[in-house]
């Protein structure tokens, strides 16, 4: 029991920490060129909003977790599952570093933020339902598991893009909803004098 124990320790905490190290160090300098961008160009925050950053790491995290590309590449065994996990914190560490520190830089109204979590959650769901599967659902999961047990490629990629196409317009809609929630948010907000 140890044995697993540890085991499972090792596979999930060095990639966490790699993932995170690099995830984040890299968020922070992406966050640093997007704070520079934003003060030569303070249009380009708003329009930043509709940025679908959101399926582009719930994609990365599908295609690290579901598809067989590791094991193809590795093997099988701890070192794929080390990687998999890696690159699934990664790929949210990133644009969650991202997120933290320009909101620390430029404050949003509450709505703005609320949105911005509902809207993460929806595109992570669209992925997590894939794992609806296993648990006899339907949806893109069959597609994707079908092909897998069959090694039908192109089954499995009609599911990956299923996904992602129906992430991105979510993560588009409910994108464009936080940008009109700013807009509007900004307009209402009375000016604050110098003093305090």
């Amino acid at each position: 029991m140890i044995d697993i124990f540890l085991d499972h320790l090792l596979i999930s905490l060095v990639p966490w920490l790699a993932g995170m190290v690099v995830g984040g160090g890299l968020g922070y300098a992406c966050a640093l060129v997007a704070r520079s961008l934003f003060s030569t160009l303070p249009g380009l925050r708003r329009a930043s909003m509709l940025l679908p950053w959101r399926t582009v790491a719930v994609t990365l995290a599908l295609v690290a977790l579901v598809s067989p590309i590791i094991v193809v590449r590795v093997g099988l065994g701890r070192v794929a599952g080390m990687i998999s996990v890696g690159i699934f914190v990664f790929v949210f560490a990133l644009p969650f570093t991202i997120g933290t520190l320009l909101e620390h830089w430029y404050p949003s109204p509450l709505v703005v933020r609320l949105i911005t979590g509902a809207r993460t959650l929806a595109t992570a769901s669209v992925a997590v339902a894939i794992a609806g599967r296993l648990t006899g659902s339907g949806g893109a999961g069959a597609l994707i598991f079908q092909g897998m047990r069959l090694l039908d490629y192109p089954q499995m990629l009609r599911g990956f893009l299923l996904v992602v196409l129906l992430a991105l317009v979510i993560d588009v809609l409910l994108g464009a909803l936080q940008l009109l929630f700013f807009r509007t948010s900004r307009k209402a907000q009375p000016v604050q004098s110098a003093i305090g």
